[in-house]
């Protein structure tokens, strides 16, 4: 069995995951309630990273996550302004309330920009030279594997933001925090799940690498770097995100947010160390 080093490097998958996780789970925040610079600040913050992307992978970027930065720059243009928990009652009252017909635009290219994102992935899940042993099917696991890491960093990143954003907005329904909480933990489960049957599917692989260099040589490396994934990218997010839903349950935001910034900061670790083994290895994780 031999696999053909990518193109792509480990951060062209780590910034793509997360840009697409972003407006994947955007959607599900309500803009009238949270304000439109919440939404500003993390669409500005997903066509960064895809612009990112698109630098270090030499402008041979999959069209359909150019078209994901286009829609995510018009969304940002149009949402509607001063509304929700960025307008004030005396404002409210002059100008007549928000806009419907810019909500539904903004709301639709959102949509259609989450739309690419996704597609975006699974063409580069199906393109991706790597060989889980025949076991499974390449595009459909790798597409679970792409999809389940962009939602995971995506539901961390905002989790965290919106949370940070009560600060400021005490008034503000606990909510949509504990919705994107949810779906937080939600992906950690499946991923958790992804990276269980992934490294089954490739045990072939993994038993290779031990009689090359021995259990001593793989704990050094790379089992180091395994057990690294496993507690702070799934393990302790898991723990950590059942502490902040139960401190969203109590109301309790300033826990919450300390929690999920420690979260956000596992999870990077984690997926960073992912991305780097499917690069470096071809090795699902």
């Amino acid at each position: 069995m031999t696999w053909a080093k990518p193109d792509f490097s480990t951060f062209y998958y780590f910034a793509t995951s997360m840009a697409t996780g972003i407006a994947m789970v955007l959607p599900i925040v309500p803009v009238m309630k949270i304000g439109r610079r919440f939404f500003i600040l993390m669409s500005l913050i997903a066509v960064v990273l895809i612009s990112l992307a698109t630098l270090v992978s030499g402008l041979a970027i999959n069209y359909l996550h150019v078209a994901f930065g286009g829609f995510l720059i018009a969304y940002n243009v149009t949402i509607p302004p001063q509304t929700g928990a960025d307008r004030s009652p005396r404002r409210e009252a002059l100008e007549g309330g928000p806009q419907p017909g810019w909500s539904l635009l903004s709301r639709a290219l959102l949509l259609v920009a989450a739309a690419c994102g996704v597609l975006a992935l699974v063409l580069d899940a199906l393109h991706f030279p790597v060989s889980l042993e025949g076991r499974i099917p390449q595009g459909p696991w790798l597409t679970a594997t792409f999809l389940g890491s962009a939602a995971l960093l995506g539901s961390s990143l905002t989790s965290m933001v919106l949370g940070h954003w009560y600060l400021v907005a005490r008034k503000l329904s606990f909510t949509p925090l504990a919705r994107i909480v949810g779906v937080f933990l939600v992906a950690l489960v499946a991923r958790t799940a992804c990276d269980g049957v992934s490294v089954w599917a490739q045990a072939d692989r993994w038993e290779t690498i031990v009689a090359r260099s021995g259990w001593a040589g793989f704990i050094i490396d790379p089992g180091v770097f395994l057990i690294a994934r496993a507690v702070f990218g799934l393990l302790a997010p898991m723990a950590l995100g059942y502490m902040a839903w139960k401190c969203i349950g109590i109301r309790s935001n300033q826990s919450a947010t300390g929690i999920l910034y420690v979260t956000l900061a596992f999870v990077l670790i984690g997926e960073i160390i992912a991305a780097y083994f499917l690069t470096s290895q071809g090795l699902v994780i």
